[in-house]
């Protein structure tokens, strides 16, 4: 399956949203004035967005949906319109509803998360409702306990409660090697989007922030399955949802999951459009141009350019030494060590592109030396991450033409990756088998004994 070409046409205005309000409006026998006043709006300012002088506002949107009963269909519409208007990245905004993919295993229901509370920002994760300030929300035992859910009254109990388990399933898939999670994740997404509608102001706003981050995890989630074209789905759901709710820096990290998308596909081209548009997100954010500089990295090296590889690495690696409090918040595993682990991983796998392309045993050895840097520096409850890593470094060793020691790194982790799906994975195991040519049986071999004189 191919990743897709970026960029793709887009209905233009907020006109689409109030056209649909006005329909609606006409449907409900209600006049402008009738409907301001139910809304708690000035009837002047439906008038503008019904002639889409006005950009609606999420909390509108949502209001409108519940009293309208328009079954999400203005807030999807709001949701468009608003993520076309702020940005000119030429990424997904769909022109009509898209259905959002089901779950793996219908009917199963969401484990449930431990009890206790999780202190925010955590994983990268912050409230909608108090920011980089901070907060203790409680982890709801379940779906049916977060707060407004079961009931009509959305607040920022809810915002807490949704974002709470946001981080143990974070926490969770971080600790997993596969997508096990997707149907949990997926299905907390879609009961948030229920919530949505009956949210107002500022609440509506947040918890569209939220199901952009649920949606970029669905995504990466459906990577690690290998199912490409679903995780494609989601992620651009998350980018239009991130850019509708101001949650910029959502829609940077969905883009780099499509250049990543990209880069397994082997379409340098495309994963370097994705990373470009990531970095064209937000420019007040550090640790964004750093990640998608690295992303654009890894696609030129890919495509075999060693300059633009040196050039930008070069340049990613001076703005990680400058990041700040907020980057460290947003984006944990670009600073210390962990920033560290995460570049060098990087630089491992453009290095080792750039050798496979060019024959380079001297870039090779350098791409090895990154790769047991990062590897050295994984925790152990990284399971999957430690698998790609290790492949990565053995892949690197054979580009240097030093099998034996390929084989003697790869050997001991292949039960683990042959029990896989993970398709990081296996795109690593793919190349290592590649390199190794008819040696690459001997991973699956036991351990030769040798006895003594």
């Amino acid at each position: 399956m191919s990743a897709g070409v970026p960029a793709m046409t887009t209905t233009s205005g907020g006109d689409e949203f109030g056209r649909e309000l006005r329909r609606l409006r006409e449907q409900a026998g209600l006049t402008q004035v009738q409907l301001a006043a139910r809304l708690g709006y000035h009837h002047t300012y439906v008038s503008k967005i019904e002639s889409g002088t006005r950009e609606p506002r999420i909390a509108f949107a949502s209001k409108a949906d519940d009293v309208l009963g328009a079954g999400g269909a203005l807030l999807a519409a709001a949701t468009r319109v608003r993520a076309r208007q702020r940005t000119d990245l030429g990424i997904v905004t769909a022109t009509a509803t898209v259905p959002v993919p089901r779950a793996p295993h219908a009917g199963d229901s969401p484990r449930a998360s431990p009890a206790g509370e999780v202190q925010l920002p955590a994983y990268g994760v912050t409230c909608p409702s108090h920011g980089s300030d901070g907060c203790a929300a409680p982890v709801p035992a379940g779906l049916a306990d977060v707060p407004g859910v079961a009931g009509r009254t959305v607040g920022t109990e809810t915002l807490h409660g949704f974002t709470a388990l946001l981080t143990t399933y974070i926490e969770a898939d971080i600790r997993a090697v596969g997508g096990d999670l997707a149907q949990t994740v997926e299905q907390a997404l879609r009961t948030l989007m229920t919530v949505v509608p009956k949210a107002r102001g500022d609440h509506a706003g947040g918890l569209l922030q939220l199901a952009a981050r649920y949606a970029d995890l669905a995504g990466w989630m459906r990577v690690k399955r290998g199912q490409h074209g679903i995780a494609m789905t989601w992620l651009q759901r998350g980018v239009e949802w991130a850019l509708a709710s101001d949650g910029l820096a959502t829609a940077c990290e969905s883009l780099g999951r499509m250049s990543v998308i990209a880069m397994i596909e082997g379409d340098g081209l495309t994963a370097l459009e994705y990373s470009r548009a990531a970095a064209a997100v937000d420019g007040s954010r550090r640790w964004t141009a750093v990640h998608a500089q690295l992303g654009q990295a890894r696609a030129w090296a890919l495509l075999g350019d060693h300059r633009e590889f040196a050039a930008l690495t070069h340049s990613a690696r001076r703005g990680a030494e400058r990041l700040g409090d907020r980057d460290r918040i947003e984006a944990p595993w670009l600073t210390g060590v962990e920033g560290e682990t995460f570049t060098a991983s990087h630089l491992a796998a453009g290095l080792r592109d750039l050798a496979k392309a060019t024959g380079d045993r001297e870039m090779a050895g350098r791409a090895a030396a990154f790769a047991a840097t990062s590897l050295s520096n994984v925790p152990s409850r990284m399971h999957g991450s430690r698998l790609v890593l290790t492949l990565r470094l053995a892949d690197s060793e054979a580009c240097r033409g030093d099998l034996d020691t390929a084989v003697h790194i790869a050997r001991p982790v292949m039960p683990a990756v042959t029990a896989s799906l993970n398709t990081t994975i296996r795109h690593e195991l793919d190349g290592l088998r590649v390199r190794l040519g008819t040696r690459f049986d001997e991973l699956f071999d036991p351990p030769v004994s040798r006895a003594g004189p």
